[in-house]
């Protein structure tokens, strides 16, 4: 519910637009048309105060927000920008068939069902429930329609409610049908979100994955829509990921207070200048990126906290004419659930700089048929690079559902498997171990000071390292198939195990060396007895 006061202001500023009138000439208007002006004036503000829709002015972010065209559409954006504001009078408009004249987006041209869900159902009545409806109590029963819902497309006689929440209510769509709003909280078991159609769900922050996968699943025979707002405070994972990786499907805006005026589109004090500073300095700093600029933050759990990655286009590095350079293919060895992920690698000795140069991820058929994928292994340009696998590479059947094991049915195809699995280096102790955290941190640490390059064609690599979090046990997240063959890969360069490549025999390469020994000696103005043996000479 608005402020009488604000309300009045926005009224005086709505018949002044209207008429085109500046409010600083009001004064000189004589008595009776200043009486006039009040009088209707009053009208419009008795009016907007339970018709908000109508008179809606939104900023220019939210106007791009509306122009969206995907199917799965969101906001990442800082806080107290109008993120909810935003999907709330969208939904407004879709469940009361009312559109206004500057709307471009999506329509809706019969009553639909829509599902709005929040974090918890103090959550949910506090900001969802208050802006579409009026009210975070519905026993206020003066206040509903007061919200983006105008009072009239409320039919108060169908409302569900549980205390002051509200669960459920019918809405009166313009062709004289009704359409059909829910509530909903991340707390709910999933199964008691199942059996139901939905043409429009929206999430208010970011849900959990599985109360995600649930939700959208209700909008499939409907070709329905999804709307989220949040500011991304849990980090680049799961649904956010899915917008902020622009995933076939996803799109949305990202707005920072940059992008946001001072004043609201009633020339009303919005967020201003001296606020910002102060929420500046109240906000922690690993927080500031989300709340201030909606980026994802990149704070506590996540492993890597990185902001530009290293990468390289394919044909950016010339590893044909590096002296130096070393290969080494690593597996990552998948069943089921898994993925099998091949990772080529190449590995600079001298200067410790490794390129993840491709991955190839197989799963599905090819993945529960070993020699299907061994062909990727028998390419010429790749026949001989060592090969290191995991401890369970050895144990029969495996992954190759018979009793031979990945590794002997690889040697079988006589490929250039190194003997016993890849492990840690030993430790100060003499240990040798296969945790994962000492190879993370490895991989951390040269990707933090670019000296492990990833190709950009390695898209899963890099989707799974930003969305690769610790949680307080110790515990890596899923899913980490591409990062585990890196690691692989990673831990065989710095023990050694990359062996040298130049796309040469061991002959040309001989021959190569023997050249480049008498090319660089120039022995012109040496004397006699200084000069290389040459019996032919």
């Amino acid at each position: 519910m608005i402020d009488p006061t604000v309300l009045m202001r926005r009224a005086v500023r709505s018949v002044c637009d209207d008429h085109n009138l500046q409010p600083a000439s009001l004064a000189q208007f004589d008595h009776n048309t200043q009486e006039q002006f009040r009088d209707l004036a009053i009208t419009v503000a008795d009016d907007m105060r339970y018709n908000a829709l109508k008179y809606f002015r939104p900023f220019e972010h939210q106007r791009s927000f509306f122009t969206t065209i995907s199917d799965r559409r969101g906001i990442l954006a800082a806080n107290r920008i109008g993120k909810t504001v935003s999907t709330c009078y969208e939904t407004a408009m879709h469940l009361t068939g009312i559109y206004p004249e500057w709307w471009q987006g999506k329509r809706y041209d019969r009553p639909i069902t829509a599902m709005v869900a929040g974090e918890g159902w103090s959550q949910v009545a506090l900001v969802l429930q208050n802006e579409l409806l009026g009210t975070p109590d519905v026993k206020l029963k003066d206040n509903i329609g007061s919200g983006a819902i105008p009072r009239d497309a409320i039919d108060q006689d169908t409302m569900r409610s549980d205390g002051a929440n509200c669960i459920g209510v019918e809405i009166r769509h313009v062709t004289g049908g009704k359409s059909y709003l829910l509530f909903a909280n991340y707390t709910q078991e999933v199964r008691q979100l199942q059996g139901f159609k939905l043409n429009l769900a929206v999430f208010d922050e970011q849900p959990p994955d599985d109360f995600f996968s649930e939700i959208v699943t209700r909008t499939a025979t409907t070709q329905g829509m999804v709307m989220c707002s949040f500011t991304p405070l849990k980090g680049l994972n799961g649904l956010v990921s899915k917008f902020w990786n622009r995933e076939e499907g996803y799109d949305y805006i990202r707005v920072s207070w940059a992008d946001v005026p001072e004043h609201d589109p009633w020339g009303e004090p919005f967020l201003l200048h001296s606020t910002r500073q102060q929420l500046e300095r109240d906000y922690l700093p690993h927080e500031r990126d989300a709340r201030i600029q909606g980026k994802p933050i990149m704070g506590k759990g996540a492993v890597f906290q990185i902001r530009q990655w290293p990468t390289y286009k394919t044909g950016d590095i010339p590893f044909q004419e590096m002296r130096n350079i070393s290969r080494v293919i690593a597996l990552d060895l998948g069943l089921v659930n898994d993925k099998t992920v091949i990772s080529l690698m190449y590995w600079d000795p001298y200067e410790k700089t490794a390129w993840l140069h491709r991955q190839i991820v197989v799963q599905g058929v090819e993945e529960a048929v070993p020699t299907q994928y061994i062909n990727h292994l028998l390419r010429p340009e790749v026949y001989g690079t060592p090969i290191v696998l995991p401890a369970d590479a050895s144990t029969p059947g495996r992954y190759t559902m018979s009793s031979t094991s990945i590794r002997e049915l690889f040697e079988q195809y006589e490929l250039n498997v190194i003997q016993g699995a890849i492990m840690n280096p030993p430790d100060p102790q003499g240990r040798i171990t296969n945790h994962k955290s000492y190879g993370i941190n490895q991989m951390r640490q040269m990707l933090e000071v670019g000296s492990l390059m990833i190709n950009e064609n390695c898209v899963d690599f890099l989707r799974e390292a930003q969305n690769y979090y610790v949680d307080t046990q110790g515990r890596f997240s899923d899913p980490d198939d591409c990062i585990d063959s890196a690691r692989y890969a990673l831990l065989a360069c710095l023990q050694g195990i990359a062996e040298p490549w130049d796309n040469l025999s061991p002959q040309q390469r001989m021959a190569r060396q023997r050249d480049q020994l008498y090319r660089t000696r120039d022995e012109t103005n040496l004397p006699a007895w200084k000069k290389s043996f040459n019996p032919a000479g």
